[in-house]
């Protein structure tokens, strides 16, 4: 076979892996859409989620290069035989999102080597996050197959959303730090390399997603046994329920953060929270609209207060 399998080519191992995650890849498109909304409002949200992944990718790199290079038994040997078919190092995201990171925690950290720091030491991951990248060693480590979920979910997820990711965010570049040296647009290139593939432009990144969707058929469809690949259709849809779960956290944290305070990010992050009350639970909904009324009530009251002051 020299192309992509057709969608309705029930041997090709991607196919099989989307029809039964079909369900959740719906729920998940519908929850980040509404999260990605709010997270373009929020700069300090948005690093957050690139800080996550960061995390994630890295995870998953580490298993690659360690199968690749260090393959200790006949699983991994297999798997390293599969993955030499159809990896390549332009897939690779953990340095692109490190790019990205050195803008958007450039006020805290203005050199390569204090981010570096702060990412292998001085921070600690949320539970939530901290279990997902436990469970991608883990999974790996016990069914060496299961990279194979995280190649087809994750990376071709970023292939398919990388340009939308990228138009949104020239829209929104008050996301960034300000650099007085760089234009708009050239912000928004400094902080997207996570969504970037190619710097030789759209074209070129579809022959790469072309590449690695063929490459990937190829090295699987007949190299994995049944039980493997149901193996890898399990974890797949495991993927996308910690993908939820880690955004829905650090959703939660800052919330709690936040109120905790009164102040002027606490009253934009109430707002956009208000435009998404549909999605939002009863529970979540009473709460969010005591939090609305507290903080009307502080706010009167400050303002009286100076002026009878």
């Amino acid at each position: 076979m020299a192309t992509i399998p057709a969608p309705t080519d029930v041997g090709a191992l991607a196919n099989r892996i989307n029809f039964h995650t079909r369900d959740a890849h719906n729920k998940i498109n519908a929850y980040m859409s509404v999260r990605l909304a709010f997270a373009l409002k929020h700069g300090w949200i948005f690093r957050q989620g690139i800080l996550a992944y960061y995390y994630i990718f890295q995870a998953i790199e580490q298993e690659l290069d360690r199968i690749m290079d260090h393959a200790r038994n006949e699983k991994e040997m297999q798997m390293q035989n599969v993955l030499g078919k159809f990896w390549m190092n332009d897939f690779r995201r953990t340095d692109r999102i490190f790019q990205d990171l050195t803008l958007l925690y450039s006020p805290e950290f203005p050199t390569e080597s204090s981010l570096e720091q702060f990412l292998t030491s001085g921070n600690h991951l949320a539970p939530t996050l901290q279990a997902f990248v436990d469970s991608i060693h883990k999974n790996v480590q016990e069914e060496p197959c299961t990279i194979l979920a995280y190649c087809h979910v994750l990376y071709l997820a970023l292939f398919a959303g990388g340009k939308v990711m990228r138009s949104n965010l020239y829209r929104h570049t008050g996301l960034f730090p300000k650099f007085q040296h760089l234009s708009p647009r050239e912000l928004v290139q400094r902080g997207t390399n996570f969504f970037t593939f190619s710097e030789e432009g759209s074209e070129a990144e579809n022959k790469l997603r072309w590449r690695y969707k063929r490459g990937y058929e190829l090295a699987t469809r007949d190299e994995l046994t049944e039980e493997q690949k149901q193996k890898i259709i399990s974890v797949s849809s495991e993927i996308f329920q910690w993908n939820m779960e880690t955004i829905a956290e650090i959703g939660e944290l800052n919330r709690q953060e936040l109120m905790g305070s009164v102040s002027f990010r606490l009253l934009t992050y109430l707002h956009e929270e208000w435009k998404h009350t549909d999605k939002l639970s009863k529970n979540q909904k009473d709460l969010l609209v005591l939090a609305v009324l507290v903080v009307q009530f502080l706010i009167v009251y400050l303002v009286l207060r100076r002026i009878l002051a």
